[in-house]
């Protein structure tokens, strides 16, 4: 899993994990603080993921790290999605910690089973367009950027 064709992707992985994680979780912190899902914050993810991914590839991009940067994203997008529902509904039962809610079977169950009604709006799709987008992108243009800088500095001729 680590090496495919002198790619690494093993690190790019554990990158984009963690900032699914946070994404995730900065997702539902804004939730639960203005009570209101901004769908912006999706974006913001899929940026996160792009960059994660570029930042522990150490630059060297292919096409299977924009994939996995968009897997990512969307596992950040659903976990957000997840953690905010969890948040609201551990509002409504007081005597229930949030953690415990997190990893109770039962709220994954309901969760999974009433998915579609958390994307069944047109913005809701439209934002994670953007994020797969934004995911995809991140990493090409960081790589050209890095790739333009070496270039750069190696055609100098050195100084006398």
């Amino acid at each position: 899993m680590e090496e495919k064709q002198g790619v690494k992707i093993g690190m790019p992985i554990i990158g984009g994990l963690i900032a699914a994680i946070l994404g995730g979780v900065v997702w539902a912190a804004i939730a639960a603080m203005t009570e209101y899902e901004v769908g912006l914050i999706a974006i913001l993810v899929g940026v996160l993921c792009g960059y994660a991914v570029v930042l522990f590839s150490n630059k060297k991009i292919a096409t299977v790290h924009k994939i996995i940067a968009v897997v990512f994203a969307l596992v950040g997008i659903l976990l957000g999605k997840y953690l905010t529902v969890v948040y609201f509904t551990s509002e409504l039962f007081t005597d229930v910690s949030l953690l415990t809610l997190v990893f109770d079977g039962e709220m994954i169950g309901a969760f999974t089973e009433t998915i579609q009604e958390y994307f069944s709006e047109p913005t809701d799709w439209l934002f994670i367009v953007l994020a797969i987008v934004s995911a995809w992108q991140i990493p090409g243009r960081m790589a050209k950027t890095s790739m333009a800088s070496e270039a750069s500095t190696s055609d100098q001729a050195p100084r006398a």
